[in-house]
């Protein structure tokens, strides 16, 4: 089931884009939304990832919140299985259960791969600073 289906069409691109995330990094739920663009927010990212089916090529587990943790509750599953297999790629997490962004954080997409599937590129000098997202969860560039 679809928990957003007036903006279900940006799913296909949600996922396109978390395809990208390398094994052994996160992005944010808000780093997602920035790369795929307006009216994508963070919100929709979560529940893109929360409507993909058992067996999904994407992988869901490398997108977290912006404080470097894992969004499901910490007593399920789903959040069990969200760290063991994080942790399975080299991802380490701190005591308090977060993951540090400086060491882990996803840096984005190259820039010929988001030329060549139709997203805007960031301006050249703009890096992601995953340590500063705004309120809206949106990653700030520099």
């Amino acid at each position: 089931m679809d928990l957003r289906p007036d903006l279900e069409h940006l799913y296909p691109r949600i996922y396109e884009v978390v395809r990208q995330i390398p094994a052994g990094r996160v992005a944010t739920y808000g780093q997602v939304a920035a790369i795929v663009g307006p009216p994508c927010d963070a919100r929709l990212v979560g529940w893109a990832m929360a409507s993909l089916r058992p067996g999904s090529d994407v992988p869901w587990q490398r997108v977290i919140n912006a404080q470097g943790k894992i969004s499901l509750r910490r007593a399920s599953r789903g959040h069990e299985l969200q760290r063991l297999r994080l942790e399975a790629e080299g991802v380490r997490f701190d005591a308090r259960g977060r993951v540090d962004l400086a060491t882990f954080g996803w840096t984005g997409p190259d820039p010929a791969w988001l030329a060549g599937h139709g997203y805007p590129l960031p301006p050249p000098e703009a890096a992601w600073d995953r340590a500063a997202e705004d309120e809206s969860g949106q990653p700030r560039l520099l």
